[in-house]
């Protein structure tokens, strides 16, 4: 098991069975599972979560078995993502998208 700082992402999914994931752009392309006994007492209670919440977590990785994300805390949305549009895509890539003709309307 490895240890890791704390990490921003934000909830891409929450089961009424009382798990979850989160994406995290620190750890690409990975869904990091989290259980609700992982919650902080001093941030929302797990039926309050919705997907799109920013949170701050602890990541600890399990050898093959991968990332799961405990000490989770809704934050504000962080300011290094204000560029972000909401479907996480920066502004200036969706630009490109349009001005290219790779929008696949």
């Amino acid at each position: 098991m490895q240890t890791e700082n704390k990490l921003t992402g934000k909830i891409i999914r929450v089961n009424k069975e009382g798990w979850g994931f989160i994406s995290s752009k620190e750890i690409a392309f990975t869904r990091i599972f989290f259980h609700w006994t992982a919650l902080r007492q001093d941030t929302v209670t797990f039926p309050e979560l919705r997907p799109g919440m920013w949170v701050e977590f602890t990541p600890l990785q399990f050898e093959g078995r991968g990332y799961r994300a405990v000490h989770i805390r809704v934050i504000e949305k962080p300011a290094h993502q204000e560029s972000e549009s909401e479907d996480g895509i920066p502004e200036a890539d969706v630009s490109i998208l349009h001005e290219s003709g790779q929008d696949s309307d």
